[in-house]
Parts: structure tokens; C-alpha cells; sequence
């Protein structure tokens, strides 16, 4: 008896166990479908609002778009009517034989005008100005299709010409420009040196290149610049001028109307970086007399320096030996690039 009890307890209990398990796994079960059938309900809600929704944006998000789409085109014209503002003008009713008055008008003027500095004008008598082939011996009419572009270059040569009057350059040697006329490519151009000599030489087609052992202050017959976005024309210009003009000058160019872009600037001084010091006792031709002599006998600058009392008497001027005060001229050569933006035709 009290085994046949302990086998039914036995018995109920794992039945028990069976029963508890499999109502926590129903119940699990139920769960689950419970949840995947609201989640089935809820996408096909979902998709049956997308259905009846209508297709077209909303009044609301219409008007912002309109909204922005106005402002981005109103952004835009107001920067091409800024770039274009900053365009070279280029006249269509000028004719061949007003520029070629108007040119030789201005080049009689600009060489008047010339300022002199350290006793000497900043321009020779005969600078055309980088229209060579207008001005000298062989010069010719230009077409009337190639007026326009001429007036532009002009304009922006005389504005250059200005600046660099304004900065006290002490010569201007040359001034190179695009030559985009017919047969420009096999005209010589005249430039002047160093010493205020002039010559002959053939420009380079494309900038930065040239021949090994050419000059880098030739003017260039240089390939135009055109893109989609704007139109471009090249200029070198070389002179010679003192270190704080050629900063002065380029400042100047920056502040220009005009949209300019220096894009090379070569600079070579024309003399030692230390000169000779000065007594005040010799007359200029003993100076310079003993300046030969001392290069001649390469007089130790160490024995020169020991020579020399110990407070000079002389003036600033005669004291200094190297500095801005004292220091030889520069060559400078300077290209830039002149733009002109085109605005979209609408």
C-alpha cells in the first residue's frame, strides 16, 4: 500500500511537471502569434495609408523648395553680376582707325607722364607699350574683328602702366600681352635689357615653358586662356625697381578693379649684396680707383674692418654697406592673368 502511494505521487508529480511545462510553452506560443499578427497589422495599416496617400508633396513642402530654389538662383546672379562687374569692357563700335589714333594718342601721353626716379624716366622714349606691331616701322591696321579685344588689352596695359608709376619702378623694360591676331606667331617682339639696350627675340607659345637658356622677361606670344566659366589673357611684365616698390606694386595689383592673378614673380638683383666702404677724405674717381684696386689685390675684408676706427664720423649713408638703403635694383619679372567671367544667357 504505501508503495503504490509512493509510485502515484511519484507519478502525479511528473505529470504535474509535464503539464506545467507545457503551458508555459503554449503560453510562449500564443505570445509570439499574438505579437507577429499586430505587427502584420501594423505594416498592412502602414501600407494601406501609403495607398490612399496622394502621391504629390504637400502644399507646405512646395513652397519651401520653391523658396529655396529662388534663393539659390538669386545667390547665383548676384555673384555672376559681381564676377562680371569686374569684367575688362570690351566696346564693339570702336573701328580700326580710332584704336590706332587712341593708341598713339595714349602712348604719347603715358610716355609724357612717365615719372622720374633716381634722375632717371621710368620709360624709354620709343616704348610702344607691348603694341610693337602698331607703333613701329612695319606697323599695320588691325581688323575690325580684332579691335575689341585690343581696346581690352589696352585698357588693362594703361591701368598696369599706372600702377606701376605709382609704385616708382625704376624702368620699365617690357610689357608682354597675348598676341592674338593673324600672323602673330611669327612677329618679333622689342624689349629692352637691363642696361636700356633693346632687342630682338621670339616669345614663348605657352606659359611656363620656353627653350633652355631663354629669357625669362621675353615677352610671350602666349596661348589664350578660355574656358566654360571665363576668359583669360596673359601679361609679363619686366622692369626694374627697388624691393619695397615691387611689394608696393604688387599690393597696388591686387586692389585693382579688374580680376588679376599674379602667377609668377622673378626677381635677380643687378649687383653685390655688400658694397664698398666709403672714405670721406677721397674724391670719386680716387673711390673708385681703389675699389679696382682692392678687387684687384682681394684685400681681406677681416684687415679692411680693423683699419677702420672704431666710431665712424661718417653719415648713415656713407656708413652703410648693406640694407633696403644701399641695396642694387631688381629685376623683376611679373606674369598675371586678367579674367573675364561670362555670364549664362538665360
Amino acid at each position: 500500500m504505501n508503495r503504490s502511494k509512493i509510485v502515484l505521487i511519484a507519478i502525479s508529480a511528473v505529470f504535474a511537471i509535464l503539464v506545467a511545462v507545457a503551458g508555459v510553452m503554449a503560453y510562449n506560443q500564443h505570445t509570439a502569434s499574438v505579437k507577429a499578427r499586430k505587427g502584420r497589422d501594423r505594416e498592412f495599416r502602414d501600407l494601406e495609408a501609403v495607398f490612399h496617400d496622394d502621391i504629390f508633396p504637400s502644399a507646405t513642402n512646395v513652397a519651401v523648395l520653391c523658396d529655396n530654389v529662388q534663393q539659390l538662383g538669386e545667390t547665383r546672379d548676384s555673384f555672376e553680376k559681381s564676377l562680371s562687374a569686374m569684367n575688362v569692357p570690351a566696346p564693339t563700335n570702336v573701328t580700326a582707325s580710332v584704336f590706332m589714333q587712341t593708341l598713339q594718342d595714349l602712348v604719347v601721353r603715358k610716355i609724357k607722364s612717365a615719372p622720374v626716379v633716381e634722375g632717371k624716366r621710368s620709360v624709354s622714349p620709343n616704348f610702344a607699350f607691348g603694341f610693337e606691331r602698331y607703333l613701329g616701322p612695319s606697323s599695320r591696321m588691325p581688323r575690325d574683328s580684332e579691335v575689341p579685344k585690343l581696346v581690352q588689352q589696352l585698357r588693362v596695359i594703361v591701368l598696369l602702366t599706372d600702377e606701376m608709376y605709382a609704385a616708382n619702378v625704376l624702368h620699365i623694360q617690357s610689357i608682354g600681352r597675348e598676341i592674338f591676331e593673324e600672323g602673330g606667331n611669327a612677329e618679333p617682339v622689342e624689349e629692352e635689357d637691363s642696361g636700356g639696350r633693346s632687342r630682338r627675340g621670339r616669345g614663348r607659345r605657352a606659359r611656363g615653358g620656353g627653350e633652355e637658356g631663354e629669357s625669362s622677361g621675353d615677352k610671350a606670344l602666349l596661348a589664350p586662356i578660355s574656358t566654360d566659366l571665363y576668359e583669360g589673357q596673359h601679361y609679363v611684365l619686366r622692369f626694374t625697381a627697388r624691393q619695397d616698390a615691387v611689394i608696393d606694386l604688387l599690393n597696388r595689383i591686387a586692389r585693382l578693379r579688374y580680376f588679376m592673378v599674379v602667377t609668377d614673380v622673378r626677381m635677380r638683383k643687378l649687383g653685390p649684396d655688400v658694397r664698398q666702404p666709403v672714405n670721406p677724405g677721397e674724391k670719386e674717381g680716387d673711390r673708385r680707383s681703389s675699389r679696382r684696386a682692392a678687387r684687384a689685390e682681394s684685400t681681406d675684408v677681416v684687415q679692411e674692418a680693423e683699419a677702420m676706427p672704431e666710431i665712424s664720423d661718417l653719415p648713415p649713408a656713407q656708413r652703410l654697406m648693406s640694407g633696403p638703403d644701399v641695396d642694387p635694383p631688381l629685376d623683376v619679372t611679373v606674369e598675371l592673368d586678367v579674367l573675364n567671367f561670362a555670364r549664362e544667357e538665360k
